[in-house]
């Protein structure tokens, strides 16, 4: 009964429509924007970040280079990279991860999208 008998009070400032979206992104979040320069800043880290854990893969993506000038040169590149990672001991994840993979394959397991 005491929210009946209280007066509305609307609030101080105006609520700001937001668009409805399929992400769960809060539209204080949507209207604060990044630099083109942040942008670039974290590609580069999410490169290096690839470039470190997932050297396994880098000589097949090369591979792919193979009827390109300078290939050779890339694939040299690339091997000794990979090398360099697995003596650093930063594939174990890699290797882990395919591990567990190939185990849940030969379990029979089929992946959560099929029946």
């Amino acid at each position: 009964m005491a929210a009946i008998d209280s007066e509305f009070v609307p609030p101080a400032s105006p609520a700001i429509a937001s668009p409805l979206v399929g992400d769960a992104i809060p539209a204080r979040l949507r209207r604060v924007g990044v630099r083109p320069r942040q942008v670039l800043a974290m590609c580069v880290v999410g490169t290096l970040t690839l470039s470190l854990f997932a050297s396994r893969d880098l000589p097949s993506w090369a591979n792919r280079f193979a009827d390109r000038p300078g290939a050779p040169t890339l694939q040299a590149i690339v091997e000794r990279w990979d090398d360099t990672m697995g003596r650093l001991g930063l594939t174990r994840p890699h290797e882990t991860l395919r591990a567990a993979v190939a185990w849940l394959l030969q379990q029979g397991w089929n992946g959560p999208l099929q029946d």
